[in-house]
């Protein structure tokens, strides 16, 4: 299996986890206020202390499976390390180094961060809907329906939900993850060319079929990278790649090997 091909994989995979997670996340809220309220109206007082349970949740149930997902990043690093180890470069370059592992530590930090501030930001919301259904004396079941459309978009909403959010940085951050370890690696290596690899599907955009089995120096991406194109994200062309859920990857390369056989 090519890494890109497992890098799709663990993507598609933790997309699908987290989004597991979210529904047992609800599950548990909603429980909690149920039995705060007995399935009654709701006091702005039980509303208040409400906060402290849904933080609870938060923390004990997404944050932790979050963290699950971020310390699979070491099978990313693996997955590299056998292609890195492949290529015709000195020994030295093939296994961690001490900067490596503290390179990872950091990438994974980062990483979490991006779930942490889903975790604020819906704690806010969620908790300050349970408060504004308690002060406009709404129904139970109301609240419920408000809840269920801010965790996992059971019901129509505006905005986002929870799940929406959680689930594009469960895939983003996993081929994220690997394009900033990439070029740590292939600039400690000295290789300064790269050859963008991946599927090609049906929601595949155009602009990165037109640049699949190509091969570029970093001026050359970063020129290319400056153009505009639907769902791209902002950020550097190693890490973001085609944008938005984007299932490609970054194989360093030398210009002097023969391409054709590298993948």
């Amino acid at each position: 299996m090519a890494r890109y091909e497992f890098n799709e994989q663990l993507a598609d995979l933790h997309e699908r986890q987290i989004k597991k997670t979210l529904e047992n996340l609800e599950d548990e809220i909603i429980s909690t206020i149920s039995k705060a309220t007995e399935g009654e109206l709701i006091s702005t007082r039980i509303a208040i202390e409400l906060r402290t349970d849904i933080k609870r949740h938060i923390q004990e149930t997404y944050l932790t499976g979050a963290d699950t997902l971020v310390r699979d990043y070491d099978k990313i690093v693996n997955e590299f390390l056998n292609e890195f180890g492949k290529l015709r470069i000195p020994d030295k370059f093939k296994s961690l180094t001490k900067v490596d592992l503290e390179t990872i530590t950091a990438l994974k930090k980062q990483a979490f961060y991006g779930f942490e501030d889903i975790a604020n930001k819906y704690l806010t919301e969620i908790s300050g809907n349970v408060y504004q259904n308690a002060i406009a004396g709404r129904s139970f079941k109301d609240m419920i329906k408000d809840i269920k459309g801010k965790i996992n978009g059971e019901v129509d909403r505006v905005g986002r939900s929870m799940s929406g959010y959680a689930s594009q940085i469960a895939h983003d951050s996993v081929m994220q993850f690997d394009g900033q370890f990439t070029i740590h690696k292939a600039k400690e290596a000295g290789l300064k060319h790269f050859k963008y690899t991946g599927t090609i599907m049906g929601t595949t955009r155009d602009f990165c079929r037109r640049h699949i089995g190509r091969t570029y120096n970093e001026k050359q991406i970063r020129a290319i990278w400056t153009g505009s194109w639907g769902g791209k994200s902002s950020g550097d062309p190693f890490v973001v790649r085609g944008g938005y859920r984007c299932r490609h990857t970054w194989l360093p390369v030398d210009k002097d090997w023969d391409i054709r056989d590298i993948t």
